[in-house]
């Protein structure tokens, strides 16, 4: 049996996945995790707040700079324009894939609709390495199933990575404090959803990954991690992501991205 490890919720770290892409999701996802943080006292990787969702420009302009510099023998070395945009994606994914998820305690989605794909593999992930995962619903509308079942009609694939499923229907909305006030009623279940996994014993001794992945791939992404983050703790720090820029361009000049063979035949 697992003997429960307990922790003070300050040294718990949780890892906030949502849709980022609308003034709705990202004041939703932010407010939330600040109440988290400032209310119960735990740590937030927020990715909007701690990634580099917002630094797309200074990372091209560093990039462009340091592939330069790496080919110095060749004035005219430059990367395309798609291999930057690459560059700036494999660097976002493996942040939350190979960083943020494995040292944290708890992955929580936010899994409303429309369900977002990254949300939804970041949640099955974090399940794989045996984090504490806790999926949070809003949504009124049933996708699939009827608002009479448990699950409130969200696809069961998605639930079903959740050691935990909190609904709450924001319901009479019609200001800002009410809509304040149940946020808060939001994080109070989570912050209980925490501390019923902890005392399942969901958390292991030390933040880094409990379960190690079968595949090679997944073993090469915290690799990736490692070596691109290690020592590292302010990433948005210029000589810091100068470094961090450096260390991607290496993992690609030697050909080690994890990424898809693309086939693709109509152009």
């Amino acid at each position: 049996m697992t003997t429960p490890v307990v922790c003070s919720n300050s040294s718990i770290c949780i890892y906030s996945t949502a849709a980022l892409f609308n003034c709705r999701e990202l004041l939703c996802n932010i407010s939330l995790n600040e109440i988290l943080e400032s209310k119960y006292d735990y740590k937030c990787y927020i990715p909007q707040r701690d990634g580099f969702e917002g630094h797309n420009q200074v990372i091209r302009l560093l990039l462009e700079e340091e592939y330069k510099k790496l080919n110095n023998t060749n004035n005219n070395a430059e990367l395309t324009e798609e291999e930057i945009t690459t560059c700036v994606q494999y660097l976002i994914y493996i942040l939350d894939m190979g960083h943020f998820i494995p040292n944290a305690h708890v992955v929580l989605g936010h899994i409303d609709e429309p369900m977002d794909e990254g949300v939804v593999v970041e949640l099955a992930w974090g399940r794989t390495l045996g984090k504490a995962v806790i999926g949070w619903r809003t949504d009124i509308r049933p996708v699939f199933g009827d608002m009479t079942h448990s699950l409130k009609g969200i696809h069961w694939f998605v639930s079903n990575q959740c050691d935990k499923y909190i609904y709450h229907a924001f319901h009479d909305i019609v200001n800002t404090k009410e809509a304040t006030s149940q946020l808060y009623v939001v994080a109070e279940s989570i912050h209980e959803a925490i501390t019923a996994c902890e005392i399942e014993g969901k958390f292991s001794a030390s933040r880094p990954v409990s379960l190690q992945p079968s595949s090679s791939i997944q073993q090469q992404w915290l690799n990736h991690g490692k070596i691109i983050f290690d020592g590292i703790t302010n990433f948005h720090a210029q000589n810091n992501l100068r470094l961090i820029v450096q260390r991607l361009l290496t993992l690609k000049q030697q050909g080690l991205f994890c990424l898809p063979a693309v086939i693709n035949k109509h152009h």
